[in-house]
């Protein structure tokens, strides 16, 4: 798959625009001024880190955050789920002393993570995560320009058969 010039690929299959990642900074960084948030970090839902903003960015390996918060929301969702509450958008919300994190699902293929001072009322804090998880999901829900929506086998495909076919017929040409 060819990838345009000014998009970016994330492991996940998403694919932003240069128009989308713009949005999604403006987003995380509206969110950070609302707050007011220490950090603020985007993931897809693999961990493979997406966009962040904040005080912390050069203390903090993004990176391997963002992977521990994938899977810190992906262990949440199990336990919910084996509890039978599972919903969408749902948040974990840790409170501290001196800090709060919220860890939301923002859309079915990222995550967003949130880093207050302890000041910050947490309702507050999960009131307006929400809302930028919402607005987040929503700009990566519309495909790109001059992006083809990916193709999906129909149920019932014979995989190996169709590869085998796919390899013979670059081979033959």
């Amino acid at each position: 798959m060819e990838i345009a010039p000014g998009e970016h690929y994330v492991n996940t299959g998403l694919i932003l625009s240069a128009e989308q990642a713009r949005a999604i900074d403006s987003i995380l960084a509206s969110l950070r001024d609302r707050a007011p948030a220490a950090l603020v970090l985007l993931t897809a839902r693999d961990g493979q880190f997406i966009s962040a903003c904040g005080d912390s960015l050069r203390r903090i390996d993004l990176v391997n955050l963002g992977s521990l918060i994938a899977g810190d929301l992906a262990a949440s969702h199990q336990i919910a789920q084996l509890a039978g509450v599972y919903e969408d958008y749902q948040a974990v919300l840790r409170e501290g002393r001196n800090s709060h994190i919220l860890v939301a699902d923002a859309g079915p293929q990222m995550v967003l993570f949130m880093l207050v001072s302890s000041t910050v009322p947490v309702g507050w804090a999960r009131l307006i995560g929400r809302e930028a998880a919402r607005a987040l999901a929503e700009v990566v829900s519309n495909l790109p320009k001059g992006v083809d929506a990916p193709h999906r086998p129909s149920a019932g495909v014979d995989f190996p058969a169709e590869l085998d076919k796919a390899l013979g017929d670059l081979w033959r040409d």
